[in-house]
């Protein structure tokens, strides 16, 4: 397919998001990344030896890590999960350190802040010049309650489970490559460090700030998000999110209704005008994901509230949709003339991930991972797409670190109960991550 670079000449495309839904674009066109001739050394011939010697402990790793719930509220499944990587990364020879995370206010009828649980950092400072940053969150969009809990391997050799691709199997392989560098006596050259972040499934808003200060002192990202079957994701689409809390006044539906001011009706008003404010031909898309309101059937609703995912591909078009709430939530329709103080509306806009256009450095990363993965097994990486689903990379990119953001996993399903994965990608995209990892280190020496 044609990926997309911002320049004046504009054609249609599609957008293929992890869902595999797809949906109208308009962007400009660019020839696709090409796979690079790319050769193996006798030390990368060795790291793929030790993948295949440990291809049943990395499995047995990917279920362990899966069965953990790590929902993003759930701040005691993420402590202990991270109590899991810390020793990881210290058997590796990395010295770590936690990093707390601020809370953040939450605009809901109920009022109150969401916590998040801590973060953590892991730092090699070896000889290389070549100062990597690595990334994986540990949180997942599957809450302690879901049925969804545990790894599934099938015969044809699926894998199926919450985070098998988003992203427990992309840590997996990050930290079955480190092991498979260390193996051939590499790692302790490189100056690496590593992020692992509790809060990236509702846009990392508590470790952005810890994310942005480490970009800044590194040479290239190499993140271990999934990507589509046989792609290798370029570009992103930026991410925001909104907040609206609309108040009314509560009055008994059949008795005193003249007297009630409905808080759901006028969020209905909002909702209908906050969806207008989608435009494929821009590839702007808003989506009020979740909305409630009122306690009871025969009370007009005192409270309403609404939370909304923005979508877009430029700075300028994610501030146009942050001004279009805005706007939307300065005024009112519903009112009654006996109570004119109703209804108020409270607004929280924030565009959380800015837009990840393509980059030189990266395209030529993606153009080695395309050309390994011939080698190295029977699903390669042929094409490059542009994703409406958002991750640090575009966080770090903007801060001007050069950042590839798909290593992990291919993966289906993503979000939903269906989300899967094959062993045999486990095992190349390990064999990959080695590799590029090692040629990182050795650029540096």
């Amino acid at each position: 397919m044609n990926i997309l670079r911002y320049t004046p000449a504009v054609l249609s495309a599609t957008l293929i998001g992890f869902c595999g839904a797809t949906f109208p674009v308009t962007a400009t066109a660019q020839a696709d990344v090409q796979p690079a001739e790319v050769t193996l050394s006798d030390t990368e011939q060795a790291m793929i030896a030790w993948v295949d010697e440990n291809r049943q402990a990395i499995l047995d790793e990917l279920e362990q890590h899966v069965g953990m719930n790590t929902g993003t509220e759930n701040i005691a499944g993420l402590d202990a999960y991270r109590d899991l990587l810390q020793a990881d990364l210290e058997q590796l020879g990395f010295e770590t350190e936690t990093f707390p995370a601020p809370s953040v206010e939450i605009l809901t009828c109920a009022g109150g802040e969401m916590a998040f649980a801590d973060n953590l950092v892991g730092t090699i400072r070896g000889d290389s010049t070549r100062r990597i940053f690595m990334n994986g969150h540990m949180d997942t969009v599957f809450p302690a309650s879901d049925e969804f809990q545990s790894l599934t391997i099938e015969e044809d050799g699926t894998l199926k489970g919450p985070g098998v691709g988003d992203m427990k199997g992309g840590i997996v392989v990050m930290l079955n490559a480190l092991r498979a560098v260390q193996a051939q006596g590499l790692l302790a050259d490189g100056h690496i460090t590593i992020a692992f972040n509790s809060d990236e499934e509702i846009g990392s808003l508590g470790s952005r700030e810890l994310l942005l200060s480490l970009a800044k002192d590194h040479d290239i990202g190499l993140i271990y998000e999934p990507s589509p079957p046989g792609k290798m994701t370029r570009s992103r689409k930026g991410l925001g999110q909104a907040r609206l809390k609309i108040t009314g006044r509560e009055a008994h539906a059949g008795a005193n209704h003249e007297q009630g001011v409905s808080a759901n009706l006028e969020l209905a008003h909002k909702v209908i005008e906050i969806e207008k404010l989608t435009d494929y031909e821009a590839g702007s898309t808003v989506n009020t994901g979740t909305m409630s309101g009122g306690e009871k059937r025969n009370t007009i609703p005192g409270c309403a509230e609404a939370y909304i995912d923005m979508r877009y591909l430029t700075a300028e078009s994610g501030e146009k949709l942050k001004n279009g709430i805005e706007e939307i939530a300065a005024s009112t329709v519903v009112s009654n003339p006996d109570y004119p103080e109703f209804p108020t509306v409270e607004s929280w806009v924030v565009l959380h991930r800015p837009a990840k256009p393509p980059h030189e450095e990266v395209d030529a990363l993606i153009a080695q991972a395309m050309g390994l993965s011939k080698l190295l097994g029977d699903e390669p990486i042929t094409e490059t797409n542009v994703s409406g689903g958002g991750t640090d990379g575009s966080i770090v990119q903007s801060a001007g670190l050069p950042t590839i953001d798909g290593l992990g996993l291919n993966g289906t399903g993503i979000h939903s109960s269906r989300e899967a994965s094959t062993v045999d990608t486990l095992i190349e995209r390990t064999k990959m991550a080695a590799i590029m990892l090692a040629r990182q280190i050795q650029s540096g020496q």
